[in-house]
This record gives C-alpha cells, sequence and structure tokens, in this order.
C-alpha cells in the first residue's frame, strides 16, 4: 500500500479538524441559542402582550413582543451568540472582546422623569460610544465604572445607583430617552442562568424611572 503523500495527508488533517470544529461549534450555538429564546421568552411571559421568535442562521435570533404591560408598549430582542462554527473567525471576535449579547429596545407608555447614555469603556460598544463624543462623567456602580452622559449628570447618578447587581453585571450600554419618543436601549451581555434576573431588573428599572 503506497503512502499518503504528506502535504495530502496535512491536508486531509486541517479539512476534518475545521469539518469537526463547524458541526459541534453550529450545534453548541443552535442548543445555546434554544436554551437562551426559552429563557427570555419565560422571563417576557410576565411583561404581557405578544411574542413572537425570528431566527437567523445558527448565531442569531430576534424576539418581539407587541402591546406589552406598563411600563412598555412594544419591545425586541436581539441575541447575537459568537460565531462558533469557524476557529479562526471565533478565534479572531474572541480577542476583540466579542461575546454572546442581546440588545433589547423598548418604547414606553410615559415618558422617563430622566433622560441618559451610560456605557461601559472596556466593552466594544462603550469604546465606540465613548469616541463618538466627548461630554461623559464617570459613575461608580458596583464596584465598575461606567461612562456616563446626561443633562442631569446628578439625577441620573441617582437613579442608576437603585441598579440591582444583577442588571449592572450584565450593561454593556443603557440609553434612557425621554420626549416625544421614550424608549429604554440596552445592550447586554448574555450568560445562561442570569437573563430571566437581569431582564426583570431592567423591567423595575424602567418602572422606577417612568413613576
Amino acid at each position: 500500500m503506497a503512502a499518503l503523500d504528506p502535504g495530502l495527508l496535512a491536508v486531509l488533517v486541517i479539512a476534518g479538524f475545521f469539518l469537526v470544529w463547524y458541526f459541534a461549534g453550529g450545534g453548541l450555538n443552535r442548543r445555546l441559542a434554544r436554551r437562551l429564546a426559552n429563557e427570555i421568552r419565560d422571563s417576557l411571559i410576565a411583561w404581557g402582550g405578544t411574542s413572537r421568535v425570528q431566527p437567523f442562521g445558527s448565531t442569531a435570533f430576534r424576539m418581539t413582543t407587541e402591546g406589552a404591560n406598563p411600563p412598555f408598549r412594544d419591545l425586541s430582542v436581539v441575541v447575537t451568540l459568537e460565531p462558533r462554527e469557524m476557529p479562526i473567525n471565533w478565534a479572531l471576535a474572541h480577542a476583540q472582546g466579542r461575546r454572546d449579547v442581546a440588545v433589547l429596545e423598548a418604547s414606553l407608555r410615559q415618558t422617563p422623569r430622566i433622560g441618559f447614555e451610560l456605557v461601559d469603556p472596556a466593552t466594544r460598544i462603550g469604546k465606540r460610544r465613548a469616541r463618538a463624543k466627548s461630554s461623559w462623567s464617570t459613575v461608580n456602580l458596583a464596584g465598575r465604572e461606567f461612562l456616563l452622559s446626561s443633562k442631569n449628570e446628578r439625577a441620573a447618578g441617582e437613579v442608576l445607583r437603585r441598579l440591582g447587581t444583577e442588571v449592572v453585571g450584565g450593561i454593556a450600554a443603557l440609553h434612557v430617552t425621554a420626549g416625544s419618543e421614550p424608549g429604554i436601549a440596552a445592550s447586554l451581555a448574555l450568560e445562561e442562568g442570569k437573563v430571566s434576573p437581569l431582564l426583570s431588573g431592567l423591567r423595575e428599572f424602567a418602572q422606577t424611572v417612568t413613576a
């Protein structure tokens, strides 16, 4: 039996490695997406309204709720997972600080008492927002340092200090908009088992700022 050419053997080994990684990573993302979708859906049941889920491949999905109970009106949660199917893409994304995240956008039935933008400067979105404008001050919440921008930073800081540690630990960015189109937008780090208290804490916070 003739021996395989070393170059061909190397190509086969590498191809096999990428093939195994692709199916293993894709399977992991699909299982994780199902678990996160179930946890988010169960959390949003208490928010009322009608919800539906729209998947985007194995790395993302969108959940929307219409006619939610106060303080919300409508909301959407877009979840994006790390690109685990390809090792090079995953390594690059991980090195750049990309993690499993959710972006929540919700319209409010009442105008908040205070509007502000809060970002974690250590995150990808925080770095982008920090470069976008210069009017930031620092605020410490539960041992983490954030950047805060508001027309009334003192009042915003007092409101933010009511956030529970489960919410502070998951926030990459939080934007509360007052005015004619009141709403809340948040970029959140996702960890299994911590999604429900994170979303519940955000709902309580929304109730606080609109009370």
